[in-house]
């Protein structure tokens, strides 16, 4: 079917010109000379037998046809753009990754950023998630969980970071307690007087960490629960009591708003990234975060 349209251009130019009431802002808008712009907007009232414009010293104002013209081109142009848009979705694939905001902030952020910029077609979405056992990786194609992790690298299975836990706390809380060093090096201490009254930060788990790290020991020292791993260490910097931290702490360490009070570590523990989609695209991922954790 044929179609007696006008020109594109002069359809563009009438657009800007009459959402703008001006010639000059028409001009700006498309990179065009003012000349080029009436141009294109006599053409179109040629094509169309109707005068689009009231020209006067000052401004340009719309005649009842051309405030009707007007209606129509707006309307098409965002039927267009919406359509466009659709299209553009459609056609950019969506990735899901479920990870704690404490990993995310850490170490994935700035990996992706270079990926995204690589790969402006795969969106990335960030699914903030907390290590508990309902947790479900139904819709999501990525996972970044705290677990066992044995340190074997394989993009089938899932890329292992192992993080050694180890025990740190702030400067005023070491001057509180007067915690001398070497002196949690065995970690039996921290359960006897006078480490016995140390508050321990962490979180909700079937596994009692402080446990772990003290070699299967029961601990009775005060246990404050934090869920968020970033509030919690910003409790161990305010100096509410002593965590367990890992790697992904290094800026606190080596700025000393945290210190390490003790060399023994809770081995065997990290973070495991599982794909959970066969997809192309999560298996592209999936490789590039495969070479930070090379890296680590």
């Amino acid at each position: 079917m044929k179609h007696s349209l006008p020109p594109l251009d002069s359809l563009k130019a009438f657009e800007a010109a009459a959402r703008h009431l001006s010639i000059t802002l028409a001009a700006d808008e498309l990179c065009l000379t003012k000349g080029a712009v009436s141009y294109q907007i006599k053409r179109l009232e040629q094509h169309l037998g109707h005068p689009l414009f009231k020209r006067t010293t000052r401004q340009i104002l719309l005649t009842d046809a051309g405030q009707m013209f007007y209606q129509t081109t707006q309307k098409v142009f965002a039927d267009l753009s919406n359509q466009i848009r659709l299209l553009n979705q459609q056609h950019q694939q969506n990735l899901i990754i479920a990870v704690t905001s404490y990993v995310a902030l850490r170490w994935l952020s700035p990996k992706l950023a270079s990926f995204c910029a690589q790969h402006p077609s795969i969106y990335v979405i960030i699914q903030h998630a907390i290590n508990q056992p309902h947790f479900s990786n139904q819709g999501v194609d990525i996972s970044i969980r705290w677990q066992e992790c044995g340190g074997s690298l394989s993009n089938d299975t899932g890329i292992h970071l192992p993080m050694p836990m180890f025990a740190v706390a702030s400067p005023s809380l070491i001057q509180r307690y007067k915690l001398l060093p070497g002196g949690l090096d065995a970690p039996a201490n921290l359960g006897q007087a006078p480490c016995l009254s140390i508050p321990l930060l962490c979180e909700e788990r079937d596994l009692d960490l402080w446990q772990l790290w003290c070699q299967g020991q029961p601990l009775a020292n005060p246990h404050h629960m934090i869920e968020d791993a970033n509030v919690r260490v910003q409790a161990a910097i305010d100096g509410q009591g002593i965590m367990l931290a890992d790697a992904l702490m290094q800026t606190e360490i080596n700025d000393n708003s945290l210190i390490s009070v003790s060399t023994h570590q809770l081995q065997g523990y990290g973070y495991v990234i599982t794909p959970h989609s066969s997809h192309p695209q999560v298996q592209l991922l999936m490789q590039w975060l495969q070479t930070y954790a090379d890296s680590f």
